[in-house]
């Protein structure tokens, strides 16, 4: 069954499209990552649902755009760690 909300999402044109593509093209390169990345991909369809929602304003939907990429890239402690034991020694390469 739908919701009320779900009836009065805006329909996508080619214009929209072109507008958010411009807008996640910025966020992937600040992130240094390609379109097609998983995490890319899941800030896309955020960007679209808000955009449905009548988020349109390019600053707002970079924003919200960086924060989404922000909490999904490794922290540098998380990333210095990925490739260490418990004991804190680099992993010797297979």
């Amino acid at each position: 069954m739908l919701d009320s909300q779900s009836i009065h999402l805006k329909a996508l044109d080619s214009a929209d499209l072109h507008h958010l593509q411009a807008v996640l093209n910025v966020i992937c390169r600040e992130a240094g990552k390609p379109l097609r990345a998983p995490d890319m991909q899941e800030i896309a369809a955020l960007l679209i649902r808000l955009y449905r929602h009548g988020v349109t304003d390019e600053e707002k939907l970079l924003s919200v755009g960086r924060l989404a990429s922000a909490q999904t890239a490794p922290s540098p402690v998380t990333a210095g760690a990925a490739g260490r034991k418990k004991n804190g020694r680099p992993l010797k390469p297979a």
